[in-house]
């Protein structure tokens, strides 16, 4: 019998992942096929791997028979997420880097410095969240207005009608993550060949932790880690989206440098997690989805390595004193293209210094950053007319002449 020819398989390769914010936790607002957008828009964020699945549990009788078999099963609840993996630019994780923070403050418009921040500052309404900040417009009502009216600057947003009140102190409601797993080569449901790509949709996505590798011969990566509320998937074509050129090159360990305390130090590598410690529970009866993802207490840890030079860090750590550290990536080097990551308090962990061979002696110091009530006036560079911040245990402040999806 003749071989028949081999089936064409998916190619993780031209994977396309899109993202845009929701007004609500959890609910599109449009029929995704819908073109016209009406939340946002959506962008594209490249990834260099991704694990977004719907992990659905099961559960099992244990009802007594002759046979001593198992013959009842009913699937329990969905439980979707995973991670977005990718390699950290300046130009096009700005809104991810947001719902994992909170908040935008400054103009967020290309080209103007911004800052991401967990809360709203002195002088800064808190409304200013991604969803406005992409339409460069602001709307300064305690409760933000998606009926788009003549009197607005423009209705390119699309907002539907609607309102929600945004919490000063919390996440964003949520996001819409959508994944093309090349689509074009897999056939539906029924066994026939698609004419357009078929799409996974990830509903109610929040970032539950966002961690980031500095080191110093290599690209800067990162994780988004999402839970989910729902996935459905269908055939679709591809929606109109903001795609990011490749205007920037990633951040490597060559533009990144160290201060401690305003003083630029040899740092060997550096990484570090923040946490929003989500609920991953609250279900109500009769839905297998969770109803929300509530934020727990945010936790921020991380490691850097030293050369052990001297008792600087060592007595630091034995005393319990607090230090601030800024990490700056600069990648034209002349500041026209830049990322900087402030932790104003921070407090070290870790052990005594000591000989493991005949190497240098090298020194991992681990750290928990803290919340500052009153950071320093000018620890806050990039966005010049900002005001003193009600404090924060981290900010990351961007300027980019390309587009911040």
């Amino acid at each position: 019998m003749a071989e028949g020819c081999k089936k064409v398989v998916a190619s993780g390769a031209r994977t396309l992942v899109l993202m845009r914010e929701e007004r609500c936790f959890g609910i599109e607002n449009a029929e995704v096929a819908d073109e016209t957008v009406n939340l946002g828009t959506w962008k594209e964020t490249i990834i260099t791997s991704e694990s977004l699945v719907n992990d659905i549990g099961t559960l099992t009788s244990n009802a007594l028979n002759p046979e001593r078999a198992v013959k009842r099963r009913v699937q329990g609840v969905s439980n979707p997420g995973g991670d977005l993996n990718i390699e950290l630019a300046n130009n096009g994780y700005g809104y991810m880097i947001t719902q994992a923070v909170g908040k935008i403050v400054g103009t967020g418009i290309v080209g103007d410095p911004y800052t991401i921040i967990p809360v709203d500052a002195n002088g800064v309404n808190s409304d200013d969240t991604a969803g406005y900040k992409q339409d460069s417009a602001l709307y300064n009502d305690t409760e933000i207005n998606y009926d788009v009216t003549a009197s607005d600057a423009s209705d390119s947003a699309g907002f539907e009608k609607g309102y929600y009140t945004v919490d000063p102190q919390g996440l964003e409601p949520g996001m819409d993550i959508m994944i093309s797993r090349d689509g074009g080569t897999i056939k539906d449901e029924d066994g026939n060949s698609t004419t357009n790509p078929i799409w996974f949709l990830y509903t109610g996505s929040k970032v539950n932790s966002w961690t980031v590798t500095i080191a110093p011969d290599a690209i800067t990566v990162g994780t988004f880690t999402l839970l989910s509320r729902e996935e459905t998937y269908f055939e679709m074509a591809t929606p109109t989206y903001t795609s990011r050129p490749e205007i920037n090159d990633p951040f490597s360990g060559f533009n990144a440098a160290v201060e401690v305390d305003g003083v630029s130090s040899c740092i060997l590598n550096l990484n570090f997690t923040l946490t929003n410690n989500l609920s991953e529970s609250q279900l109500c009866l009769g839905d297998k989805r969770r109803n929300s993802s509530p934020e727990g207490q945010r936790q921020i840890t991380g490691t850097f390595e030293v050369e052990f030079q001297d008792l600087t860090y060592y007595a630091k750590y034995v005393n319990g004193t607090s230090v601030t550290i800024v990490v700056d990536f600069d990648l034209l080097g002349d500041n026209t293209e830049t990322m900087r990551i402030i932790f104003p308090k921070i407090e070290y962990e870790g052990t005594t210094p000591n000989a493991a061979g005949q190497d240098a002696i090298n020194v991992p110091i681990p750290f928990t950053a803290l919340w500052d009530d009153s950071p320093a006036d000018s620890i806050l560079t990039k966005g010049a007319t900002l005001t003193t911040p009600n404090g924060f245990d981290i900010a990351i402040e961007i300027v980019t002449a390309g587009t911040l999806v």
